[in-house]
């Protein structure tokens, strides 16, 4: 899928999960969701080389807008995270691991992004720690948005799996164990309505849980399980829209 579609679809998730709980929790919390949620749902693409939308600024259908962070992200994976398990992948499974076809390697992989995520989580806490020594940074030390942001960029990662599972490429959740992909039948340049479609959905429900439970009219002893179902719930919806499983190609 393209790289505006994994944006679109991720983030509208983000939303629904936060729609419930929003009122719950501090407004920071939703904003380092989100950032999460967005930076993970490009980083698998890490693999597929400098075109991919981690590495520029400009934002995939977002008319010209940029974000000066998303390729300092992009790059500082590559380097420190992607390289570093690559070599490691490498070292312990051998050339076998490596794709016959197309850039869904380690990071399309569910041992792969949370590797990558961890990693990624230990470095910004190194980070972050180092620069709480500074004068008016102390609440850098040991800030639990650190993790926050952890888990978040991990659910954007495996959204982002979700998302390349729905189209005809699909995503081998054994590797590098096994190497059958799951796949479905969106076609992934765009043209497939059904993306869309499941966007605007995403969309409508998070506006009305969030207005079902900020107006009271939805209990909030039900915000934390409906975070986590109802998510799950239309994805397992569309992923049985977007024909998942289809039937397998030659070149497995």
């Amino acid at each position: 899928m393209k790289g505006s579609t994994h944006i679109l679809l991720s983030v509208l998730t983000g939303l629904v999960i936060l729609a419930p709980v929003a009122g719950l929790i501090h407004w920071s919390w939703s904003v380092i969701i989100l950032l999460g949620i967005f930076f993970g749902s490009l980083a698998p693409d890490v693999d597929k080389g400098r075109d991919s939308a981690i590495f520029h600024s400009s934002i995939p259908g977002a008319k010209g807008r940029r974000f000066f962070l998303t390729p300092v992200i992009g790059y500082f994976i590559y380097i420190f995270c992607y390289k570093p398990l690559s070599i490691i992948f490498l070292g312990i499974f051998g050339r076998k691991i490596l794709p016959k076809q197309g850039h869904r390697e380690r990071p399309h992989s569910p041992i792969g992004i949370i590797c990558m995520s961890v990693l990624l989580t230990l470095w910004l806490w190194i980070f972050c720690y180092a620069l709480s020594y500074i004068p008016y940074l102390e609440f850098l030390r040991n800030n639990t948005l650190i993790w926050v942001f952890g888990a978040a960029f991990l659910i954007g990662c495996f959204l982002h799996l979700l998302e390349d599972t729905c189209d005809n490429s699909g995503i081998h959740y054994l590797y590098p164990f096994r190497f059958r992909r799951v796949r479905g039948t969106v076609v992934g340049d765009g043209s497939d309505a059904r993306p869309k479609m499941f966007a605007v959905v995403l969309l409508v429900v998070a506006v009305v849980v969030f207005v079902g439970f900020f107006t009271g009219s939805i209990s909030a002893e039900y915000a934390k399980w409906t975070a986590f179902l109802l998510p799950a719930a239309l994805w397992i919806v569309f992923l049985k829209i977007s024909g998942v499983p289809a039937k397998k190609v030659a070149w497995e």
